[in-house]
């Protein structure tokens, strides 16, 4: 079978699950309704700092949600098949094996980025609605475009890297406490476990605060005395970790049998 093919079928095997469209109307709803309470909230001070760096970290807030609901859907894009034995049929028809991974990462990204988009302007939109016309910030302000489209990767990033552990462990349960684990509850104990001298080393490069630096502005790109990496760094970190992860998904799907 080729690879156009294999990815038409993880395609409609995709779109045509009710779940797909019911969790991608989730993760706007969320994403916009969690930055319109933020900016509500926000803008009822009228001391309010409503620069740029400031407004797009209260629009973005609802990123790291929306990043764990999107991980746990490309985890269960690779899980289901595997619960609901159907990972044998796919298997048979693409006797290599990678074309199917490497159509399920093409389909779960043609679906998910746009929707991520749309959400990450809506969010943009809905919170600065609360400011006063006289500051509030647009696209088209400096940076506020970058940082927009760096909100709309991130969730998607981490979606390749669930679906790549997804491929890795199989099961759903413990590649769902993996990725919960390792990305994001790890990190967060990493400034208690970690000689002071190592975390501006180690702490910029980990998934969750990569991502974060994709969508930070200005002198917000920090976690408390931790300086994060400018975007394009990032991004090229962010793209090695789904490579990897990917990668060691791929080499498990080669290995074991279904």
């Amino acid at each position: 079978m080729s690879f156009r093919r294999v990815v038409r079928s993880e395609w409609t095997k995709l779109v045509s699950l009710r779940s797909t469209w019911a969790l991608l109307g989730v993760v706007a709803v969320l994403m916009v309704t969690v930055s319109g309470l933020i900016g509500w909230q926000a803008n009822r001070d009228p001391d309010v700092d409503n620069s740029a760096p400031y407004a797009i970290a209260r629009a973005f807030l609802s990123v790291d949600v929306a990043s764990l609901v999107v991980g746990v859907f490309g985890i269960l894009l690779m899980t289901g098949e595997y619960g609901s034995g159907a990972i044998r049929s796919t298997l048979a028809a693409v006797p290599t094996r990678l074309p199917v991974l490497g159509a399920k990462a093409l389909a779960f990204v043609a679906l998910m980025l746009p929707v991520t988009a749309a959400a990450c302007v809506a969010a943009l939109l809905v919170s600065q609605a609360f400011a006063e016309p006289g500051v509030r910030v647009g696209l088209t302000d400096d940076g506020v475009l970058r940082a927009t489209a760096g909100a709309a990767v991130a969730p998607v990033a981490m979606g390749l890297i669930g679906l790549g552990i997804g491929a890795m462990v199989r099961h759903t349960a413990a590649a769902i406490t993996v990725y919960v684990g390792v990305l994001l509850v790890l990190p967060a104990l990493l400034p208690a476990a970690l000689p002071d001298r190592m975390l501006d080393d180690v702490v910029p490069v980990v998934p969750v605060a990569a991502s974060q630096s994709l969508y930070a502005v200005g002198d917000l790109g920090s976690a408390g005395d931790i300086d994060l990496l400018s975007a394009g760094p990032a991004a090229l970190v962010m793209l090695a970790w789904v490579a990897a992860v990917l990668a060691g998904g791929a080499a498990v799907l080669l290995r074991r049998d279904a």
